[in-house]
């Protein structure tokens, strides 16, 4: 069905139509043709303005009316942040009308594409967007479905015209109805696990249910698919063994099928077991976690046929995802940095490739913890995530779909946590944050925000704000 529109308008209602994930299903549907409508609550920005340009018809709002908003819908799609309860589910059961989750809906979109899956704990979008980059850049026109805008196309998803369709493969739930991970309903022919940490403990209560849901994946492979391993991480080599394909191991470590050798700054060299060479390596963003993603998706690009020179090439050219280790810009002599990390060892890994990028600088960092229970889970893996920062500005915690847990946990709890850091302060919104950056920094000074919601537009207000200051 790729770039073909159905002979009879099809009408798709979603719920839940702002998420990154359903809003890409809800621009592909609407560009093969199908008449598109929508609804979400506490809906915000970017996702609302890009289908509010396109003309598809949404509300922020749910209730059972919105069906009918453009006509009774052939077939109702259901995001994973619908929760029980939901009237407008509920209506569209009562009536009989075909329903499906998103993740099966994308599997329908893309029954005859090759389909790439990037799973794992960390990593997922930065790996997902440069692997449709590499395939871009060797002429295969990939399709795409991501967990946030790729800069490169300016797009979180898109049909492609080529056989390759990658999709960001997410562990948390499918459907309100379905508690299984998104990315098992994608039945890949190649995938990745970047690495394995307990995450998401709302849905997983313990590291051994979050696992297993991987060796599921690992299991469910088909005979004539690849499976990349990170051999960096011994819970994910350990998937080699439940694997029902075959298996390509990566990392630092001796006996990766393809070893990474790190080079000067952002660059690295890889040694494939096969003997087969591959140019030295030059990544456009910094940080030994992106070495590795960068490596996972050169594993599967070559799978899928594209050239490794044009693949290599496109990691120097790479733009990246939005909001991933993205650099806004300087004044003043003060460098902007806009992330999304929200799990402890994300947060860690990007204040080192901060570090690394901007060293012999100072470095101050805002971060916004997300959700009550994961912060409260992993409340102890705080303690030196923010080791070379100067100064550590800490929000409140970001509730999401968590407000009943209000209380469970604070910021002030993981301030207490904290060591190494000199300077630590809780501010109570973005606007003291702000305030306190501008009194700060100085010039050499880099700000890395690392935020979700509330705080999201803070890098973007701080780089204005300097620019002004500096008389931009």
């Amino acid at each position: 069905m790729t770039g073909v529109a159905p002979a009879r308008a099809r009408h798709v209602h979603f719920l839940g139509i702002c998420g990154y994930a359903v809003s890409g299903a809800a621009l592909l549907a609407q560009q093969l043709g199908y008449v598109v409508s929508g609804s979400d609550e506490d809906a915000y920005p970017p996702t609302t303005d890009t289908l509010t340009a396109a003309g598809i018809p949404w509300v922020n709002h749910h209730t059972a009316a919105n069906l009918d908003i453009a006509g009774t819908p052939d077939l109702v799609v259901v995001g994973n942040q619908v929760r029980q309860g939901n009237a407008e589910w509920e209506e569209a059961v009562r009536r009989g009308l075909p329903v499906t989750s998103e993740a099966e809906f994308y599997h329908e979109l893309t029954r005859d594409r090759v389909r790439i899956a990037v799973c794992g704990t960390h990593g997922k979008t930065t790996t997902a967007s440069l692997l449709a980059w590499m395939l871009e850049s060797a002429g295969m026109s990939p399709g795409f479905r991501l967990g946030t805008t790729s800069r490169d196309f300016d797009a979180t998803a898109r049909l492609g015209a080529g056989r390759a369709f990658v999709f960001e493969g997410d562990e948390y739930t499918t459907a309100p109805w379905d508690a299984r991970p998104k990315f098992l309903h994608i039945h890949p022919w190649g995938a990745c696990v970047t690495r394995l940490e307990l995450d998401h403990p709302d849905v997983y209560p313990t590291f051994a249910a979050y696992r297993a849901r991987f060796v599921e994946l690992a299991q469910a492979m088909p005979h004539d698919g690849i499976l990349a391993l990170c051999a960096d991480d011994p819970e994910c080599l350990a998937l080699r063994e439940r694997a029902s394909c075959r298996v390509v191991t990566y990392g630092t470590a001796p006996d990766a099928d393809w070893r990474v050798e790190p080079r000067a700054a952002q660059s690295f060299a890889i040694a494939r077991r096969d003997g087969v060479s591959v140019p030295e390596v030059r990544l456009s963003i910094p940080g030994v976690h992106n070495t590795l993603n960068a490596t996972a998706a050169l594993i599967l690009a070559d799978a899928v046929g594209a050239p490794l020179d044009r693949c290599v090439a496109a990691c120097a050219t790479f733009k990246g995802a939005s909001r991933r280790f993205e650099v806004l810009g300087s004044a003043g002599g003060v460098t902007v940095v806009d992330d999304y990390a929200h799990h402890p060892t994300e947060v860690a890994a990007t204040v080192a490739a901060a570090r690394q990028r901007f060293a012999g600088g100072r470095l101050l960092v805002v971060h916004v913890p997300h959700t009550y229970s994961r912060t409260l889970a992993l409340l102890d893996d705080y303690a030196d995530v923010f080791a070379g920062a100067d100064l550590v500005l800490l929000g409140p915690i970001e509730p999401a779909r968590e407000r009943h847990l209000a209380h469970t946990v604070s910021s002030n709890d993981v301030a207490g946590r904290l060591r190494g850091v000199a300077d630590v302060r809780l501010v109570a919104g973005s606007d003291e944050a702000l305030a306190i950056l501008l009194d700060e920094a100085r010039p050499g000074d880099a700000i890395l925000s690392m935020s979700v919601r509330g705080f999201d537009d803070l890098a973007k207000r701080a780089l204005r704000a300097l620019r002004e200051r500096d008389g931009h």
